[in-house]
């Protein structure tokens, strides 16, 4: 069968920095492929297409089946997509999956006429199992884990009780891709070209009350091998001349055996590369960072979230302010970047307590620090906080990224704040008092050692001035923004 996928499309951004390969629909492009498949994997954002160029893109290839990944910001203009490229096709079927499918199905459904199937949950088998039976004209109610339409009705098949084996998947289709063109943020990477990679599903803690991970999307924690992966490193550099990794999964360092066998295998076999990794503050400890350190880790990402612990306890992060202080003062120690995230605006915040959330992103002297306002999604424990305890004003984040300049929409005010200009002037006020220290300048300043450092930190300075001044949005932007709104069905 001739297949379609189409990752999410953007807003007009004709800057592609920050982008990077949807790893997910790769590998549903990998299993169709190895299957027999003629796939073909569309980016719109990354070539920044237009509807139309999509639509004769599709229209040159004559797919049978036309598969969307779907994210939560962006399904708005995904299901815009769809019904676009409906009207002008005859005898497709439309597929939809993703995060947001998986979260909302029945809505995705009953709000979107064009789509034909839908497959929550992880994708691999089951668009396997769907392509098999479209092919052989037989009952879709025999695929397990898909809803689709039969006439005017909805039929939602049985769950799946079937666990995707990611040591038995290829590797992801990166070749369907324009990998040449993907760079990531600003304070993601030191060396280019520079990927992503995702080598396990789930998280180990899988409580946090803002993560679909502890609710719909919850599913058993599991790793490829470290061998696996090291076949994988060596393709990229192979095919891409990879020369930094950014791993993107949630909680892969809390796997000490995992991480302690893959370092040890960097090691062994001299692969020279660069790469970060995320961690939760309470799960590295001081030897297995000075490993990954040794066998190329530059940096590590934390998402400390607050600096009050009530706070924390309250989104049931599960982390302590001791154990995020213990943490930093191990990565200041082994001279590894530490990148912070926090969250402002909780439900219950003040902006007192946002006060104390800065303070604890100076003290713990990250190397970079994102402070996000607090965006509740519809289907997280966090979404009925938030409703209880203060103002959502939209159901969902629509912070658009133009360039490299971030428009920080708020979509929720706490009780605590007095409206939304309140919460807007705080996001602010965290990055001028974090960023224009002269410490910090001093510091950054001091470790510049390549020309690569001074383009880092001159792509940082004109990020930041979109943060911290009272610039007011281009023409394009505004529009960007407003048309984000509305991605909740």
């Amino acid at each position: 069968m001739r297949i379609i996928l189409i990752t999410p499309p953007g807003y007009g951004n004709e800057n592609i920095r920050g982008l990077l390969p949807s790893l997910g629909i790769a590998c549903i492009a990998a299993v169709l492929e190895q299957a027999g498949h003629t796939v073909k994997l569309i980016d719109p954002q990354i070539n920044n297409y237009t509807f139309s160029d999509i639509l004769k893109i599709v229209k040159e290839f004559n797919p049978e089946l036309i598969g969307f990944s779907f994210t939560t910001p962006q399904a708005g203009i995904s299901c815009r997509l769809i019904r676009y490229l409906k009207a002008h096709l005859e005898n497709k079927v439309f597929v939809a999956g993703g995060a947001h499918v998986t979260c909302f199905p029945e809505e995705v459904m009953r709000e979107n006429e064009a789509i034909d199937i839908v497959i929550p949950g992880e994708g691999e088998y089951a668009i396997l199992e769907t392509v098999k039976n479209l092919e052989e004209k037989k009952s879709l109610r025999e695929v397990k884990g898909i809803l689709f339409r039969d006439k005017e009705d909805v039929i939602r098949n049985a769950d799946s009780d079937t666990i995707v084996d990611l040591e038995a998947l290829p590797f992801p289709a990166r070749h369907l891709l324009p990998m040449a063109l993907y760079s990531p943020e600003v304070f993601e990477n030191k060396l280019l070209p520079s990927t992503s990679i995702i080598v396990s599903r789930g998280c180990t803690y899988a409580q946090c009350a803002f993560c679909y991970r502890s609710g719909k999307l919850k599913r058993p924690y599991r790793c490829q091998s470290p061998r696996k992966t090291i076949e994988e490193i060596k393709l990229l550099i192979s095919n891409y001349d990879i020369k930094e990794l950014i791993f993107y999964d949630d909680d892969l360092f809390s796997n000490h055996k995992w991480v302690n066998e893959f370092c040890g295998l960097l090691l062994k076999e001299n692969i020279k590369i660069s790469w970060s990794i995320r961690a939760r503050a309470d799960a590295a400890s001081y030897d297995l960072l000075s490993k990954a350190k040794d066998s190329g880790c530059f940096s590590i990402e934390v998402g400390f979230e607050s600096g009050n612990q009530g706070l924390l306890d309250k989104i049931r992060k599960g982390i302590t302010l001791e154990q995020g202080r213990r943490l930093a003062g191990w990565a200041h120690k082994l001279g590894l970047e530490l990148v912070g995230t926090f969250m402002l605006a909780l439900p219950g915040e003040t902006p007192r307590d946002a006060q104390q959330t800065i303070d604890f992103a100076i003290e713990l002297d990250c190397s970079y620090a994102a402070f996000i306002p607090t965006h509740p999604f519809i289907g997280t424990e966090l979404y009925e906080q938030c409703e209880r305890e203060g103002r959502v004003l939209r159901p969902a984040y629509d912070e658009r990224m133009r360039g490299i300049r971030f428009i920080p929409n708020v979509s929720y005010v706490p009780d605590g704040y007095k409206d939304e200009k309140q919460v807007k002037d705080m996001i602010r006020a965290a990055y001028q008092r974090f960023y224009l220290r002269p410490k910090y300048i001093y510091n950054r300043l001091r470790k510049i050692n390549s020309l690569g450092d001074v383009r880092r930190y001159w792509e940082g300075f004109v990020f930041l001035s979109g943060l911290t001044g009272h610039r007011k949005p281009t023409t394009e932007e505004a529009a960007a923004s407003e048309a984000a709104k509305g991605f909740i069905f």
